[in-house]
């Protein structure tokens, strides 16, 4: 369905590209970490130049919640033990820096989009000891905050940290106005990036020369080098978009294992938790979960949508913004943001304009991807390396024992037909839309999500619908639908 951002604006449509090109910098992905890095490059006269597979704004940044926070969950502490105290207080600088980036532009511009301050909460029901320290090392940090017993929630809990001077708004209504006299070519597939040479390719075989070269595409579809694939995997987490619930003005987020969120929006409530690694939903329930837990809150509310996202997760927890790799001059990168999407986009966007603008390099920021050598790139492998073995194994390995006649109506699965593998959605009348059972990006084998009905790869994120359309990276191409076998009335 449409996010409700979505439901709220619509964002102007841009013609495909039809001819080859020369740009000072081209941006490969049309999110709010792409627009912004060209907004601000733009304001200092650098024509940046955006290329988008399909419409701007339409994956992640279409179903953010709209916070502007530094609240990222139990962070700083964690921070300040692996990167030590300075590092932990870059982060947060930064940070604050985005919050206060976005309120002046938004008063300098005029821009209404539905922006308000407001306190961040983390609140825990378990474990006091964890948000304590964590309290602490926010201290350490120079952060404004305070520990507190209460909430407007209507729920008990034990301790809450209180951010303040936090934010909120409709990401769509601001981007709209940002998106002015930026240069924005949309449908235009960049399948090959030749990052020496600083050339794309588009898949209708057009050429664009830049002089630099930006990942804002959420996941890099670029393996090597980089090895991005081995420093990150995706989650999934799920909302629900509600009425007739209590108005909230902040915004909160459980830190205990299942981690719900609210934010509210005028008289609506978005609501949303049951985070999983992509491609680990097999039984589903996730929505009906959420449900059952807001009754208890809410036992009149009025639900008018639901939806997952999906966001990039950092082994570290911090996002990687800077030089793709030191193997190539002048082409950057821009992800990982750990679900904080909307403060790391402007921090994306500041740190990345800085580079190109100014030339600060930033190899020595908690943010550079660069702060992994060889060991931390084994750490990579030793944490997400058995995924992708473990993915790749099952294409080999496994042995479907559901056959087409067998799989229920309205279900999923990896089946046996005609001698191969192969997954098959069959829907309510009995129609099986029939995919391959590998994951284009490097062959692992893909799971089905019964609450979104789509294709999961559990080895790095990549997501497509029942009929083998691409919907999330790093894949860049859609499942060959190899078969849709009609019901026979």
């Amino acid at each position: 369905m449409n996010s409700l951002w979505e439901n709220t604006v619509n964002l102007p449509m841009y013609e495909e590209l039809n001819k080859n090109i020369n740009v000072d910098v081209a941006i490969i992905g049309g999110g709010i970490s792409g627009i912004l890095t060209a907004y601000k490059l733009k304001k200092q006269g650098i024509k940046a130049v955006i290329f988008e597979k399909d419409r701007i704004c339409q994956k992640t940044t279409a179903y953010t919640t709209g916070k502007i926070t530094l609240a990222h969950s139990l962070i700083y502490e964690e921070l300040i033990s692996n990167f030590g105290i300075d590092k932990a207080m870059e982060y947060a600088y930064l940070n604050k820096k985005a919050i206060e980036e976005y309120e002046n532009i938004i008063k300098e511009e005029n821009i209404e989009c539905d922006f308000e301050k407001c306190n961040a909460y983390l609140y825990t029901k378990e474990d006091e000891n964890k948000l304590i320290k964590e309290y602490n090392a926010l201290l350490k940090c120079d952060i404004d905050c305070e520990y507190i017993e209460e909430s407007l929630l209507p729920l008990k809990f034990k301790g809450a940290i209180k951010y303040k001077n936090q934010g909120k708004f409709n990401p769509f209504k601001f981007i709209k106005h940002i998106l002015k006299d930026l240069t924005i070519y949309e449908n235009t597939f960049i399948e090959e990036v030749k990052a020496k040479r600083k050339t794309l390719i588009t898949d209708s075989g057009y050429k664009i020369k830049a002089n630099k070269i930006i990942f804002a595409c959420s996941f890099p579809f670029l393996n090597v080098p980089g090895y991005y694939f081995l420093r990150m995997h995706q989650e999934l987490s799920y909302f629900l978009i509600l009425k007739n619930t209590k108005k909230l003005k902040d915004i909160y987020l459980n830190v205990d294992e299942k981690g719900y969120s609210f934010r509210g929006y005028d008289d609506i409530l978005l609501f949303g938790g049951e985070k999983h690694r992509s491609g680990e939903n097999k039984t589903g329930e996730k929505y009906q979960n959420l449900r059952e837990e807001i009754k208890k809150l809410y036992p009149g509310f009025e639900e008018i949508g639901h939806y997952a996202s999906e966001d990039c997760m950092t082994i570290d927890k911090v996002p990687y913004i800077g030089l793709f790799s030191k193997a190539f001059k002048d082409v950057y990168v821009i992800t990982g943001f750990n679900k904080w999407g909307m403060t790391s986009s402007m921090v994306a966007a500041n740190i990345i304009s800085d580079m190109i603008l100014k030339g600060f390099d930033y190899k020595d920021s908690i943010f550079s991807p660069e702060r992994f050598d060889t060991k931390g790139i084994k750490k990579s492998i030793l944490k997400e390396g058995p995924y992708s073995i473990k993915g790749i194994g099952k294409e080999f390995l496994n042995i479907p024992d559901t056959t087409l006649k067998s799989l229920p109506l309205g279900h999923g699965g990896i089946v046996e037909y005609k001698g191969e593998k192969v997954g098959v959605y069959k829907d309510e009348e009995g129609n099986c839309y029939i995919v391959p059972s590998k994951c284009p990006h490097l062959n692992c084998e893909l799971t089905w999500n019964p609450d979104e009905k789509t294709w999961d790869c559990p080895c790095h994120g990549s997501r497509f619908d029942y009929m083998g359309n691409i919907i999330y990276s790093p894949s860049i191409y859609d499942l060959e639908c190899i078969e849709k076998k009609v019901k026979k009335e």
